[in-house]
C-alpha cells in the first residue's frame, strides 16, 4: 500500500508538473516567434517604403509592440532587391547589401515569386515583398536564417531547463512523498487495526448467541425467530470473515509461495458448489485444463476460486448455469466463471468490485444467501497481492464474465 500510494503521487505529481512546464515552454517559444516575425516585417516593411535606400528610411514612426528600429539595425539586415517589367521579365539586379547571393540565383528566386502570384511571404530561408512602381515591380528578399537560428536556440535552451527543472522536481516530489503521504497511511493503518479489532471482538459474542440460539430451539422447539437469529448470525460471520480477509490483504505481508497444482486445488472444491448449485436448479460446468501449476500462495489461490464460486452460486437466478474454465495461457494462468445474471448490460462491471456494492440498491435481502457485497473486492485483492489482475464484464445482456489473470 505505502508503494502504490507513494507511486500514484509521484505520477500524478508530475503529470501536473509536466503540463505546466509544456505549457510554459510552448508560451514561451510561441511568444518569441510572434516577436521575430512582427520585427523581421517591420524591417522588410522600412526596407520596401525606402525602396531599400538607407538615406530615405524614417525611423520617427516605429512600428507597435516590436523594439524601435535604427540604422545600424537596418544596416546589419542583409537583403536583395530584383527588378523585373509586367511581364515577369528580370531588368535589374542588387545584391549590395548581401554577399551570399549571386545574380542568377537572385534571379531564380523572382521568377519562382513571380510564378506563385503572391505578394508576400517565405521562399527558402528569405522573406519576400512585392512594390508595383508603375508598370515596373520591385521584389524585395530579407535573410532571416539569423531570425530563425535564434528561434531554434531558443527552443533549445528552454529545453534543457524544461528537463533540468523536471528532473529537480522529480527528486525533490521522491523525497517529499513520504512525509506527505505519511497522514493517509496512518488514516489507513487506523482503519484496518479497527476492522481486525472489530472482527475479532465480534466473534465471541456471535458465537455466543449462536449457541444460546440453538440451545432455546433444542429446549422451546424450533420456530421462524430462531431461524431469523440464525440466519443473520451466520451472515455476520461470514461479513466478519471477508473483512478479515481484506484486512489481513491489505497488510502487505509477504506469503509464502510454492508450487501449486491449480487443477487440483479447482476438481477438490468443484463438488461441493455443484451440489449447492443443484439446490438452487443451477447447472454447474467446468472446463478445467489438467496440470496446471504455478508458484503461488495455496490458500491464497483457493480463497480466490471459493470466492468465485461462491459469488456465482449467490448470485445466479434460479435455473440459470454457472460455467468454469481454467487454462494456462503462456507464463500465465486464466481462470474464467461467467454465469446467468439479472443485472442490466447498461450497469458498470467496475463497480462490483467496490466494497459493499451490491447490484440491489436498495439492500435487500430477498435471499438468505444473499452477501454483503466485498467478497469480488477480496477476490481481486488476492490477485492483485500476487501481480495478477481481476476484470468483470457482460458478454450478452444477461450473463456476467469475471476473468482472473495470474
Amino acid at each position: 500500500m505505502t508503494k502504490l500510494l507513494k507511486r500514484r503521487f509521484i505520477i500524478f505529481t508530475m503529470m501536473a508538473v509536466t503540463g505546466l512546464l509544456v505549457f510554459i515552454v510552448l508560451a514561451m517559444d510561441g511568444l518569441n516567434w510572434v516577436m521575430l516575425e512582427r520585427q523581421s516585417d517591420s524591417v522588410l516593411e522600412m526596407i520596401v517604403r525606402s525602396d531599400g535606400a538607407f538615406h530615405k528610411m524614417d525611423f520617427d514612426r516605429p512600428p507597435p509592440f516590436v523594439p524601435p528600429l535604427n540604422m545600424d539595425r537596418m544596416r546589419s539586415s542583409r537583403f536583395f532587391i530584383v527588378k523585373s517589367d509586367a511581364d515577369g521579365n528580370i531588368i535589374d539586379v542588387n545584391t549590395d547589401q548581401i554577399s551570399s547571393i549571386d545574380n542568377e540565383t537572385a534571379k531564380a528566386y523572382a521568377v519562382a515569386v513571380w510564378e506563385s502570384g503572391k505578394k508576400s511571404g517565405h521562399v527558402d530561408r528569405y522573406k519576400f515583398a512585392v512594390k508595383q512602381i508603375g508598370p515596373d515591380r520591385l521584389t524585395f528578399f530579407m535573410d532571416i536564417s539569423e531570425q530563425r537560428a535564434n528561434f531554434y536556440m531558443v527552443i533549445w535552451v528552454s529545453g534543457v531547463i524544461a528537463v533540468v527543472c523536471w528532473l529537480l522536481l522529480l527528486g525533490i516530489v521522491i523525497l517529499l512523498s513520504g512525509r506527505v503521504i505519511r497522514p493517509v497511511l496512518a488514516g489507513i493503518e487506523k482503519q484496518k487495526q479497527f476492522i481486525t479489532n472489530a472482527g475479532h471482538e465480534m466473534k465471541t459474542p456471535l458465537a455466543i448467541i449462536q449457541s444460546n440460539n440453538d440451545t432455546m430451539s433444542l429446549i422451546h422447539g424450533e420456530n421462524k425467530y430462531n431461524v431469523h437469529i440464525r440466519t443473520q448470525t451466520r451472515r455476520l460471520n461470514v461479513l466478519m470473515s471477508d473483512l478479515l480477509t481484506l484486512a489481513k490483504l491489505d497488510e502487505e505481508i509477504p506469503l509464502p509461495t510454492e508450487a501449486v497444482n491449480v487443477s487440483e486445488a479447482a476438481n477438490e472444491l468443484l463438488p461441493a458448489y455443484q451440489e449447492a448449485a443443484l439446490t438452487r436448479s443451477l447447472s454447474l460446468r467446468a472446463q478445467i485444463e489438467p496440470d496446471v501449476v504455478i508458484q503461488t500462495n495455496k490458500e491464497s489461490l483457493r480463497q480466490l476460486l471459493t470466492l468465485l464460486l461462491d459469488n456465482a452460486v449467490r448470485y445466479t437466478p434460479e435455473n440459470g448455469t454457472i460455467h468454469l474454465s481454467l487454462k494456462k495461457c503462456g507464463r500465465h494462468i486464466r481462470i474464467v466463471e461467467e454465469n446467468t445474471c439479472s443485472t442490466p448490460r447498461e450497469a458498470d462491471p467496475e463497480r462490483l468490485f467496490e466494497r459493499f456494492y451490491r447490484g440491489d440498491s436498495a439492500r435487500t435481502q430477498e435471499r438468505d444467501s444473499f452477501g454483503y457485497g466485498i467478497g469480488l473486492s477480496a477476490a481481486r485483492a488476492v490477485c492483485e497481492n500476487f501481480g495478477g489482475k481481476l476484470t468483470a464484464e457482460y458478454p450478452s445482456a444477461d450473463r456476467i464474465r469475471f476473468t482472473a489473470t495470474l
